[in-house]
């Protein structure tokens, strides 16, 4: 099935089990996003010659769902219940531990989120707030719930901002191009969500936040970062409290179970854990070395 049908199609299944379940979901990026939001192209007849504007489709691989926090779990267990298996845990997604992934026969996969990555109001507060606002579209025929249009602005930002792509068409669109009110909208939506440190990182505003603890990873995450090492500590520095900071550090480092038994194709043993720890480990000592070669080299040039 093409994609362009695909995508709408699981969506549209994950509300109907969503409705059915009780659970409040919201359908994020991809197929989800407003009008208002998409690039824009003129085609032009070959017979008659008439231009005509057409609307560009985002090309999304799967559905991107929101639910509640509280929700999850009962979510899960109807998704099992109509074949859907998990493929990735939370713990074994991006280092945000934001997203599960699923896969269905018969349609493309879902990744289902919990939170999103630069949001730092507690989860739950936060998906109220993206709710209070919401209304329905229609994704293959069915009415899904999405966030507002500020809400939507905010999350594509957000999403370019952590994949390091701050020439993104999304930030384009959602930012560059939108009105004053328009703006004002979604810097008031980031204020409610804690969310003002990524989103001044999509919109050059990030050195207004030098001093959050948040801003040595936004500045890495946006700038394209690729130090292990740095991002780790970026990360870590990132947390509130020290339980947090402390866990964190841990999860980064530790080998992630369900992608390992993935490449495997079987539940890893206990040495072959083992082994995924030292190869962890190695790599975080490599980085080491070339991090603090590069700072012996600029102190020799500063002499």
């Amino acid at each position: 099935m093409p994609l362009l049908a695909g995508v709408p199609l699981a969506a549209a299944t994950l509300q109907v089990i969503a409705d059915d379940a009780g659970v409040d979901v919201l359908h994020i990026k991809g197929a989800a996003v407003d009008d208002a939001l998409l690039a824009r192209r003129t085609v032009t007849d070959p017979e008659t010659g008439a231009v005509t504007t057409r609307l560009v489709p985002r090309s999304s691989v799967d559905a991107d769902v929101l639910v509640r926090p509280s929700h999850v779990k009962r979510f899960f267990a109807a998704m099992s219940a109509h074949r859907w298996t998990m493929v990735y845990r939370f713990e074994d997604g991006s280092a945000f531990e934001h997203a599960s992934t699923w896969i269905r026969p018969g349609v493309c996969h879902a990744d289902i989120h919990r939170t999103f990555p630069g949001i730092g109001l507690a989860a739950e507060q936060a998906f109220d707030a993206l709710w209070a606002d919401h209304h329905t579209i229609d994704l293959a025929g069915h009415p899904c719930a999405v966030p507002s249009l500020a809400g939507q602005r905010l999350i594509l930002i957000l999403h370019a901002v952590r994949g390091g792509d701050l020439t993104s068409r999304d930030i384009e669109l959602a930012w560059t191009d939108a009105s004053a009110d328009e703006r004002a909208a979604v810097d008031a939506l980031a204020a409610r969500l804690h969310a003002q440190v990524a989103l001044a990182a999509g919109t050059g505003r990030l050195e207004d936040h030098r001093d959050h603890r948040a801003y040595p990873l936004w500045k890495a995450l946006s700038g394209g970062d690729t130090s292990r090492t740095l991002l780790w500590w970026a990360r870590v520095r990132a947390q509130p409290d020290p339980w947090l900071a402390l866990r964190t550090a841990v999860h980064l480092v530790a080998p992630k179970r369900d992608r390992l038994q993935r490449e495997l194709g079987h539940k890893p043993d206990a040495l072959q854990i083992a082994k995924a720890w030292g190869h962890q480990l190695g790599l975080a000592a490599s980085e080491l070395g070339r991090l603090a070669g590069r700072a012996a080299a600029r102190a020799r040039r500063a002499r």
